[in-house]
């Protein structure tokens, strides 16, 4: 009979994992690393993800649900937005990884839960459809993610004083005036 598997040996690799990313990331994280961090063997190891790139693409997942998390518990769209920007520059490296893994994380058929939230946020709160503010979602997201990136970049403090002073105004802006974006003009609901 094979051996099977313990999911609490998984949840301490991925942990364990997850601590070596964030604190050294790339050059930090070795099959051999994770298992003496995760106090496992090697082969352990081995037989749950068959290589680093795997490791890699779980902890890419682990990070996005971690980020999704943030931004959906949010009370507003301003504040998820503020999130966002928020997890990007205290998990930088998590960040990066998840950019860098982001064709391999999502494919075309997979759900999207921030845009539908997003997208009914904006239609709850100017009316019409959610489809109709489409763009306004990806113009917010193109922000975000430049911005994201922007805090993350190690001792550039002028540029993250810049992101901190302009991001809010300018995702508030978009979000209080998102008529200039849309390819047709919601009529309020009342």
């Amino acid at each position: 009979m094979p051996p099977k598997f313990d999911p609490e040996t998984e949840r301490r690799i991925l942990k364990a994992a997850a601590r070596l990313w964030r604190t050294r990331g790339e050059r930090g994280l070795t099959l051999r690393a994770v298992a003496r961090e995760a106090g496992t063997s090697t082969p352990t190891v081995y037989k749950r993800f068959r290589d680093k790139q795997a490791l890699r693409l779980a902890l890419a997942r682990e990070f996005f649900a971690q980020l999704l998390e943030e931004c959906l518990s949010s009370a507003t769209l301003e504040e998820a937005y503020r999130r966002y920007l928020r997890y990007a520059e205290e998990h930088p490296n998590e960040y990066r990884l998840l950019w860098d893994l982001w064709t391999e994380v999502f494919r075309p058929e997979s759900p999207r839960p921030f845009r539908r939230w997003v997208l009914s946020q904006l239609a709850s709160r100017h009316g019409g459809k959610p489809e109709d503010y489409t763009a306004v979602f990806f113009a917010l997201i193109f922000l975000t993610h430049g911005a994201s990136m922007l805090v993350t970049v190690p001792g550039d403090e002028e540029d993250r004083e810049v992101v901190h002073k302009y991001f809010p105004r300018i995702v508030d802006a978009i979000l209080v005036h998102p008529e200039f974006l849309l390819e047709t003009t919601p009529r309020a609901t009342n």
